[in-house]
């Protein structure tokens, strides 16, 4: 008998109610394929959800108790901001995915099992190729319903070798990851430091502008009294309102910085910004010029190893190389070794279980052609990674330099700002002994009053700029006091080791770098190559005198990070 072109057809030989049912099946399935449509979240969802991350936010954190010192501002802020966790979480799921390129380097063990069933024989016959007639009749050598399985392991060498790339190369993500991390955490210090100092300084002005205040404004009522009884000359009446609300005015102004630098160190230490806490108020004779105990050759040597950008670039520059060396790899040919064991039910076989080995060897000959340009791409890659590096360490010299000539002129400001302080609070004594209670004469103990709070808080905001100034020559030296464990140490612990650590730092018992250069500066041409990260021992060094530049405007805030990109939003 011949074979039809109906045997080679697989609808043929369905019957025509399967047919139909087949392809209701398949219209039904691509239909609820194509019925996904968008599902905004409803407003009891928000609700909730707002809900439960208001309550996740502030969960699992020590009270506050008592009054809030600077080392444990810092401490909170490095244990429960938010930011500081999101960098913590990256870090600890890029060393999740370092045991996951580590665990692809094992070769692989597949196990497979599986049913079939048919509702007919699989029989077949045979034609005779030379008389075209059949030359056996139907016969079967398969069951309608088998079992099989088989467990095989193979390993194959070229995904080895890849795999082991993988793992260096995910390894070194990890240590990216923690570099930062360590950026976040150096940026958080710096803004804390900032609004702790406003806040305690303005949190010590407090009671002062009080007073004043309420001076100020009963004198604002006498003065519109003085006006309506017609007591002084209208023009004179009026201009004497005029000095009392810009006075008024003025001291609300410092009354409201309170609240406003106590609601970012909030936020900061991840407490709600309404929160009711105190500060260590620094007494008024504390507030003196910190001494520097390192030179700018000394900031800019130490800045050239510990600070986290240039170690990242550095871990960065790692993966170029093993990326070109990942590229070559996958144009090799790949070895394949496998060997398992394998059962079937088939009842018409011989053997129903069997062991099997192997080797196979694949590859793309025509890889031999792309080789070239491959590893030109791999090089060019280095290169850049190199220059970038290179071209970070650069912007870090340049920071250094920059928060050094601030931290200089914040020093040189401050001075004179207590100088000031100084003068007015004479004046202020001086008019408060010839006081007495005629209109004139006391507008003028008013003004002088305002005049003394808003001198002292002018001094009092230079000298928390010259702290922030202080943290910003730290931070782009990478002197920080980042302990190895945050989340597993306690907030007391925590804060005994950043004061361990900032006295550390204050006392200038940290070891610089010896690099081969000359101390702090380069010459051109000259490279800047460090010599096997030797470090030199640290002796205290004598403190360096204030510049002697035309000081610049003074600032309050000042941002020397922008050439890197810094996260000094990131903890909003």
């Amino acid at each position: 008998m011949g074979l039809t072109s109906a045997h080679f057809s697989p609808l043929a030989a369905i019957s025509a109610p399967r047919r139909l049912s087949l392809s209701v099946a398949l219209a039904c399935t691509l239909l609820a394929g194509c019925a996904v449509a968008p599902e905004p979240m409803t407003a009891q969802e928000q609700v909730a959800q707002a809900m439960s991350d208001r309550t996740t936010m502030f969960a699992d954190q020590e009270p506050v108790r008592g009054n809030i010192t600077l080392d444990e501002a810092i401490a909170r802020a490095l244990k429960y901001n938010l930011a500081q966790r999101v960098a913590l979480m990256e870090q600890a799921m890029e060393d999740d995915l370092r045991d996951v390129a580590r665990l692809d380097m094992l070769p692989k063990l597949a196990a497979r099992a599986g049913l079939q069933t048919r509702d007919n024989v699989a029989g077949s016959s045979s034609q005779s190729v030379t008389t075209g007639q059949q030359s056996l009749e139907a016969s079967t050598s398969q069951d309608q319903t088998s079992r099989s399985g088989d467990l095989t392991m193979s390993w194959n060498v070229l995904d080895f070798g890849i795999s082991y790339v993988n793992a260096r190369m995910q390894a070194n993500k990890t240590l990216a990851a923690e570099e930062r991390r360590r950026k976040v955490v150096a940026d958080i210090t710096r803004q804390v430091r900032t609004a702790y100092w406003e806040a305690a300084t303005a949190q010590r002005l407090k009671p002062e502008v009080t007073r004043a205040l309420g001076e100020a404004r009963q004198s604002l009522e006498y003065a519109r009294q003085t006006e309506r009884e017609r007591l002084l000359a209208p023009v004179d009446a009026l201009r004497f309102q005029k000095n009392m609300l810009e006075m008024v005015r003025q001291l609300e102004v410092v009354d409201s910085d309170l609240a406003l630098a106590k609601s970012r160190l909030a936020a900061l230490m991840n407490l709600p910004p309404a929160s009711d806490f105190s500060l260590v108020v620094p007494d008024e004779s504390s507030l003196k010029t910190p001494k520097m105990r390192y030179t700018l050759g000394d900031l800019e040597n130490v800045s050239m190893v510990r600070r986290p950008e240039i170690r990242e670039e550095s871990y960065q520059a790692r993966n170029a190389v093993l990326e070109t060396r990942r590229s070559l790899l996958r144009l090799l040919p790949g070895v394949s070794l496998f060997a398992g064991v394998n059962g079937d039910s088939n009842s018409y076989l011989v053997n129903h279980g069997w062991a099997s080995a192997g080797m196979q060897v694949s590859g793309n000959l025509l890889n031999v052609f792309a080789w070239s340009s491959v590893k030109r791409a791999g090089e060019s890659a280095e290169t850049l990674a190199e220059t970038r590096r290179q071209a970070m360490r650069m912007a870090v010299l340049a920071q250094v330099n920059v928060a050094w000539q601030e931290y200089q002129s914040s020093v040189q400001m401050f001075s004179r700002y207590q100088e000031l302080a100084r003068i007015q609070q004479g004046i202020y004594r001086q008019t408060d002994l010839s006081y007495h209670n005629q209109a004139a004469t006391q507008m003028e103990q008013v003004r002088v009053s305002t005049e003394t709070i808003l001198t002292t808080r002018a001094r009092d905001r230079s000298y928390a700029a010259m702290q922030n100034a202080l943290g910003s020559v730290y931070q782009a030296s990478g002197l920080d006091m980042l302990p190895d464990r945050v989340s597993d140490t306690s907030l007391a612990a925590l804060s005994n080791t950043i004061a361990r650590a900032s006295q550390q730092i204050e006392n200038g018992a940290v070891a610089i770098p010896a690099l081969n250069v000359p101390t702090g500066r380069v010459t051109a041409g000259q490279p800047s190559a460090l010599s096997n990260n030797a470090f030199a021992s640290a002796t205290p060094l004598k403190p360096v005198p204030p510049a002697t530049t035309k000081p610049q405007p003074y600032a309050v805030a000042s941002d020397n990070w922008g050439s890197l990109n810094s996260l000094s939003g990131g903890a909003q």
